[in-house]
């Protein structure tokens, strides 16, 4: 598993990944986890305007494959590192991505994966899909879950998700603000790639703009409008 590689395919300006593990529900191992960081990063080149990651089967990820792991000799910095660290380095490598990140969710998405799924930049979903974040049934605190998600959920929702475990479908984790688009199951695909195709057409400075203001505003909200004149006046000049 650590030699894992993800099935990764360009066409036109959209670099696409896929989880690739069907017949595991998509769940990934932590070195896989480090390997989709990683190859989050290497997916961008000049080219590039838009990454999707998406997955095959009947789900999109139904969370982390923890089979053989243990903490067990590992000092608190290990843990840290070792365990935490893979998670969060997926996270991290979708924000520092300098195009938007889109998840097609095709089927459920479970702990990790709605956190993954949550955590790109645009959310798009086939209607029968379920979201759920079910780590506290387990007695495990889903910190690194709210890191991901904590910015683009109200406090309040979140809050209940991560508390209950309860489920959302696809309508109701729209309304909440987890996913962006939902389409209907039997036309997810045909809708999803006209869609994809539409955003990738646009000019890769343009879709690096919006999300580069996005990032930093979420950061300075009283500079917002001052910060949004600015770089929309650089890009007018270039584009």
């Amino acid at each position: 598993m650590a030699d894992f590689e993800f099935p990764v395919l360009q066409t036109g300006t959209v670099a696409r990944i896929d989880l690739g593990r069907p017949d595991e529900g998509n769940a990934l191992t932590r070195a896989m986890m480090t390997r989709l960081a990683a190859t989050i990063r290497e997916v961008m080149t000049d080219t590039v305007a838009l990454v999707v990651i998406e997955a095959r089967g009947n789900q999109f990820c139904r969370g982390r494959d923890g089979r053989g792991e243990t903490a067990a000799g590992l000092n608190p910095w290990q843990v840290r590192t070792q365990m935490m660290g893979p998670v969060l380095a997926v996270y991290e490598a979708i924000a520092a991505c300098p195009v938007p990140v889109v998840a097609l969710v095709q089927g459920d998405a479970i702990g990790f994966g709605a956190a993954l799924a949550g955590a790109c930049d645009i959310t798009i979903a086939a209607s029968t899909v379920r979201f759920s974040f079910p780590e506290i049934r387990h007695d495990i605190a889903p910190t690194l879950a709210m890191a991901a998600t904590h910015r683009k959920l109200p406090a309040k929702v979140l809050a209940w998700l991560i508390y209950s475990a309860e489920e959302l479908d696809a309508m109701q984790a729209a309304a909440v603000g987890l996913v962006s688009k939902v389409l209907p199951q039997a036309e997810f695909a045909v809708q999803a790639e006209r869609y994809l195709g539409e955003i990738g057409g646009r000019p890769a400075l343009v879709l690096r703009t919006i999300k580069h203001f996005q990032q930093r505003a979420a950061d300075a909200p009283a500079m917002a409008s001052d910060y949004a004149g600015a770089l929309l006046a650089l890009v007018r000049g270039a584009v």
